[in-house]
């Protein structure tokens, strides 16, 4: 005959694992056993994954926005174009004056292609087509040079009579005269009798101007008198 003791084992073992189930909520370990615990795992590992290419693309972004921009010469304001400023034919764009200096361009923004390697450019501006007056050819030369000899690049161009930015500024300063650009400043506009030191000195205003905030001739409207 079994004594008391022993017949209250099976129900005393049987409590004992119904309060350890109940003290194990739904999201215990204990339930899932080993598998359970890879899942887990697994998933943090997932997290990191993922919270790891966020933060690379992020930085990445930051990093594209973060770059500056490409320094380029100053191009005029786009102009409202009526009868007077229409574009000249291409014959009738040819410079009749025969009169250029350096490589012949139909507008400014040709200078962010054809002078991209180059500091500062000098551009002779020419009077309509028919006056008379020759280039400053010798100063504009014997200025690039001084100014080279500093170590910056400097080229020489003409803006071809006819075109529009031609016409543009044709009609907001009197020609001919020399525009006088450095790349990501600005420009300034170099008339009357043309001379080697109002060169140098229209480069010296034209690298003092800001990229912004100047007048439709120029950073220096007014120009090196």
């Amino acid at each position: 005959m079994n004594s008391p003791n022993e017949d209250q084992k099976p129900a005393d073992n049987m409590e004992l694992l119904k309060q350890q189930a109940s003290d194990c909520g739904a999201g215990c370990a204990c339930h899932g056993g080993p598998s359970g615990r890879l899942r887990w795992v697994l998933g943090v590992i997932v997290l990191v994954a993922a919270a790891t290419l966020v933060g690379r693309a992020v930085v990445k972004n930051h990093g594209r926005s973060a770059e500056p921009a490409e320094p380029a010469f100053m191009t005029l304001a786009p102009a409202t174009t009526t009868d007077s400023q229409a574009p000249a034919s291409p014959d009738e764009a040819a410079d009749t004056t025969g009169t250029s200096v350096g490589n012949r361009i139909a507008s400014l923004s040709e200078l962010n292609t054809v002078a991209a390697a180059n500091d500062a450019v000098f551009v002779y501006v020419p009077g309509k087509e028919g006056a008379s007056g020759n280039p400053p050819l010798a100063a504009l030369q014997s200025a690039a040079s001084r100014i080279g000899s500093q170590g910056y690049k400097v080229a020489l161009f003409t803006l071809e009579t006819g075109s529009r930015d031609h016409a543009q500024l044709a009609a907001q300063m009197s020609l001919p005269r020399v525009l006088a650009m450095v790349k990501g400043k600005g420009m300034s506009a170099v008339s009357g009798e043309i001379t080697e030191t109002k060169l140098i000195q229209g480069f010296v205003a034209a690298g003092n101007c800001g990229p912004g905030g100047c007048g439709p001739a120029g950073c220096c409207p007014t120009g090196s008198q």
